[in-house]
């Protein structure tokens, strides 16, 4: 990991704190990600640049460097702003708390639909997308014989994945000719009950609901 990119890490976790030499910083890295996610919501995220965000904060990108001086050290710090705190998660039993969970969760990804963007490439790294996890994993009781950590990377993986779907249905124009060819090729499908899969999130609490009666079972 570049040393830049650690530090801005570590400035988010806490655990070290923005240089004090030189003169007084006019923004604190929040301030810097919240200026960069307001334009990504914008512009979309392959839009967003260092002299973008140095723009409209104001400032030359010689001086944003201070805060970050590589777009992927932004992004790590965008994605946990867009991300942000978790609500509280209440239900009934755990079950319920999960399908909040994925609710609130897919809000933020609605809210800010550039995240399907930022590929995941292992665990987070950011405080926020930890502090979600930890939500949902302290709302499954030990009792219930669920692998708590791991039921909550397979639902943010489906949130991820129908979060993409719903920018595709929004985006994509409908092809008339594409049900009829499709109905032609595959005549298993033409027979199947119809359905209509444009709205993502009932496709979402579809696919949670199997999981979670499978993980019940």
């Amino acid at each position: 990991m570049h040393s830049s990119e650690s530090r801005a890490l570590k400035v988010l976790w806490g655990v070290e704190t923005t240089p004090v030499r030189g003169p007084k910083a006019r923004f604190s890295p929040e301030e810097v990600a919240a200026s960069a996610v307001e334009l990504a919501d914008e512009i979309g995220l392959d839009a967003v640049s260092l002299a973008r965000v140095a723009a409209r904060l104001g400032m030359t990108t010689t001086a944003l460097y201070r805060y970050v001086d590589a777009k992927a050290t932004l992004v790590e710090l965008m994605v946990d702003a867009a991300i942000g705190d978790p609500p509280g998660i209440a239900g009934r039993d755990w079950r319920a708390r999960a399908r909040k969970w994925v609710r609130l969760l897919a809000d933020r990804y609605a809210a800010h639909p550039w995240l399907t963007d930022v590929k995941a490439t292992g665990m987070p790294r950011q405080p926020r997308p930890y502090a979600w996890i930890d939500a949902l994993v302290s709302g499954i009781p030990p009792t219930s014989g669920v692998d708590a950590l791991r039921l909550a990377l397979l639902l943010d993986s489906l949130i991820r994945s129908y979060a993409t779907l719903e920018r595709s249905v929004t985006a994509a124009d409908p092809e008339p000719w594409l049900a009829a060819a499709v109905a032609e090729r595959f005549p298993a499908l033409a027979a199947a009950p119809q359905q209509d899969v444009s709205d993502a999130r009932a496709e979402l609490d579809y696919a949670v609901d199997a999981v979670l009666r499978g993980v019940a079972s």
